[in-house]
């Protein structure tokens, strides 16, 4: 501040509050076999990027796959290679991504049961520990009920869904080549969270550049094996996704076993610990805890606004607790622990719609 006579002058400087963003909710890394000679970790930012890579990259199930994701609006995304690698050491290189919220695997069971069961498993704990969500897909010649066996031996949980059958997807000349799905449904979740929120069940949505799905896929099927997200055939409306739920064993999972829940809690726990990292080393205080509270109770007033949690007013949508006697002991106090409960009400996804007639008979 600048003075030219004395007196006393009074400054107001604007200093940086506590505020919770919104980080980005559908990045996936595809997994994948791309050679010796390719780098660990790449990012591809359209398809564009991904057809400079030669005709051979093209026709490979990676290709395929990408093509497929990019035409049901995809976003950027990641390729990992997988050559050389073990699982642990594939994910380890994911370490300096801290945007990837999904994992998949195109190739998945190309070298036979065994080693796909050890991927997925791989993939789960791995997202489980991110806050993502792993993208599976059942093996191309599975009937329903063998995809559903395959989830039961996988012993996954609501970190995962799981995707069969496979689809039809268009190439030159007129043909169609039978492509793993995890593409074209990573591609919907991409598109269901930019249109709707992440909160959207990314489900019923019909598929692009796809010419139908490889099995036939019936309302019995679905209904013996809920843990599998089946891509089914409408007439009229196309090549859909049918499913909305996690891998969680049904009669365990709560609403967990909701890809929808499941994702919104992801993107709220993580965009609050990233938020909160602002206030590490600040006095573990009433003025420290008023901070974190107030930018936590406005970025869940905001989800709240924009549809993504239930009740009728905030105070029934969610709720924010934090303070000594509440919270936190004075041994929390002493040892610099600041404790937050939170509590939020989330939306689940319509799956059964019941509908009732009733018809008035004249009387005679």
């Amino acid at each position: 501040m600048a003075v030219s006579v004395p007196g006393v002058y009074v400054e107001e400087l604007l200093e940086a509050g506590v505020s919770v963003g919104s980080g980005p909710t559908a990045v996936p890394v595809f997994l994948a076999d791309l050679g010796s000679g390719a780098a660990s970790v790449v990012r591809l930012n359209n398809w564009l990027e991904f057809t400079e890579r030669g005709e051979e990259a093209l026709a490979s199930v990676t290709g395929l796959v990408l093509r497929g994701y990019f035409a049901n609006g995809g976003g950027y995304c990641y390729l990992a290679n997988t050559t050389g690698r073990t699982p642990a050491q594939a994910l380890a290189d994911l370490e300096a991504y801290p945007d990837i919220t999904m994992l998949l695997a195109p190739g998945l069971w190309d070298r036979g049961a065994q080693t796909a069961g050890e991927w997925a498993g791989a993939l789960v704990r791995y997202a489980a520990a991110h806050k993502a969500m792993a993208i599976l897909h059942a093996d191309r010649d599975q009937d329903a009920a063998g995809a559903a066996a395959a989830v039961a031996a996988w012993d996954l949980n609501e970190f995962a869904a799981v995707y069969h059958p496979w689809v039809q997807q268009p190439i030159a000349g007129g043909e169609t080549v039978a492509v793993p799905p995890v593409g074209v449904v990573a591609g919907t979740w991409v598109r269901c969270d930019s249109a709707r929120g992440v909160w959207k069940a990314p489900a019923n949505v019909a598929l692009q550049g796809v010419s139908g799905p490889t099995l036939k896929v019936s309302d019995t099927d679905q209904s013996e094996h809920p843990s599998v997200n089946f891509i089914r055939e409408f007439p009229g409306r196309g090549t859909l996704v049918w499913g909305a739920r996690t891998a969680a064993a049904p009669a365990t999972a709560g609403d967990w076993r909701y890809i929808p829940v499941r994702r919104l809690f992801n993107v709220i726990q993580g965009d609050i610990q990233t938020a909160l990292k602002t206030v590490v080393f600040e006095p573990n205080g009433p003025a420290t805890w008023e901070a974190v509270r107030a930018a936590v109770d406005n970025y869940l007033y905001n989800l709240w606004k924009q549809g993504a949690l239930m009740g009728h007013t905030p105070a029934e949508a969610y709720f924010v607790q934090v303070g000594k006697g509440v919270t936190m002991t004075d041994e929390d106090i002493k040892n610099g622990t600041l404790v937050m409960r939170i509590g939020v009400a989330a939306l689940r996804p319509a799956e059964f719609i019941s509908l009732e007639f009733t018809q008035a008979v004249a009387a005679a």
